[in-house]
């Protein structure tokens, strides 16, 4: 089995550091957050929505840092590209919501320029790191690789949707969210249901060691920033009814999940 390159790792290192930033100041400093995203409305609840987004990516860049085989981070650079290059993309898509005067959108232009050609450049040296090879431990369940799949199926078509329609999808927000914001969701939203998908084809409960802790830590923070902004949301919409009950569902399997790969040797 192939060891994780120390390339690999200092990428993943510096992405993990740049979502923590994001998912601190999202979580629990919203205005502050706000104020640095100039060129996206974020009011208490989008932002911590956000960082609950980087939550995610925070928590699988370490993930992917504790592993010890290719095998187990496969997809793990290729998330990143898709991540940050769909994120530039719908950028200049919507290039007059942005003061290149101001600091953090240049580095805002910077960091998500630069992180998706180094995702290509490692993908292209090293395409082998997204080939399968056998773990060791016991065979990952068909229930979970049939969750990962449903999930990563319906995210998928969720980012899609915010992508190509987001005035139409921020109308069907569970809570008021503009056009902008709404397709910037879909960049990372996409990369989180692809590798939802990618991941629902390995073999051993090892293999998806690295990701189902970080979709636990989405999932259950989105529960949570949920419930501490309740008047926000109509629980006589149907947009609504299903927000809570998938993110509680999908919060509670994945808990099980964790809880075996993390026992699993």
């Amino acid at each position: 089995m192939a060891p994780i390159t120390q390339g690999q790792k200092i990428f993943f290192a510096v992405i993990c550091a740049a979502a923590l930033l994001v998912a601190g100041l999202g979580l629990f400093n919203p205005a502050y957050l706000a104020s640095i995203f100039t060129w996206l409305v974020l009011p208490p609840l989008h932002a911590r929505f956000v960082g609950a987004i980087y939550l995610f990516g925070a928590v699988f860049m370490a993930g992917c840092l504790l592993a010890k085989q290719q095998a187990e981070v496969r997809w793990g650079v290729q998330m990143i590209g898709l991540w940050t290059g769909m994120l530039f993309i719908i950028s200049i898509l919507n290039l007059g919501a942005f003061d290149f005067n101001l600091p953090p959108v240049q580095i805002w232009f910077a960091s998500y320029i630069i992180y998706p050609i180094v995702a290509l450049i490692m993908t292209i040296r090293q395409p082998s790191m997204m080939q399968a090879a056998s773990l060791p431990g016991p065979e990952l369940a068909g229930w979970a690789r049939g969750f990962l799949f449903i999930q990563g199926l319906l995210i998928s078509l969720l980012s899609f949707a915010l992508f190509f329609a987001p005035t139409f999808m921020s109308t069907l927000w569970p809570w008021k969210v503009t056009p902008v914001l709404a397709q910037m969701y879909a960049g990372p939203l996409l990369s989180y249901g692809l590798g939802s998908l990618l991941f629902a084809t390995q073999k051993q409960t090892v293999g998806v060691r690295a990701i189902v802790p970080a979709m636990l830590a989405f999932t259950a923070t989105t529960v949570i920033i949920s419930f501490l902004h309740i008047s926000l949301f109509s629980f006589s919409e149907t947009a609504d009814l299903i927000w809570f009950a998938w993110f509680i569902l999908s919060s509670i399997i994945l808990a099980i999940m964790t809880t075996r790969v993390l026992q699993a040797r």
